[in-house]
């Protein structure tokens, strides 16, 4: 499996393993996570203001090296925490910490 990022106005915000590029971008692009980008302000952003404005392009492409780095060291603490099954292929996370939009 590939690791895939979702970029939004040209800035990495999430990545997720999938099998192919065009599974990646149907999960990436769903209405649960565009809402989740609209709530959520990123740490390191501008505060109070949302990863995506609803206007801004969202590109979905394979993953630079330093941003698989992210995923796997953010998904294996999820597996040793438990917050995650060892076999959960749709693992998804936030390349820098979220938090919700006060």
């Amino acid at each position: 499996m590939t690791i895939y990022t979702v970029e939004v106005g040209g800035r990495p915000v999430a990545a997720m393993q999938s099998t192919s590029l065009g599974e990646a971008e149907e999960f990436l692009r769903s209405d649960a996570l565009l809402n989740d980008l609209t709530i959520y302000e990123m740490k390191g952003g501008e505060p109070g203001e949302p990863m995506w404005d609803g206007v801004a392009e969202i590109l979905v492409r394979e993953s630079f090296p330093d941003e698989v780095a992210v995923w796997e060291r953010i998904r294996a603490k999820a597996v040793r925490d438990g917050d995650t099954d060892p076999d959960d292929e749709n693992f998804l996370t936030y390349l820098r910490g979220v938090r919700e939009i006060e």
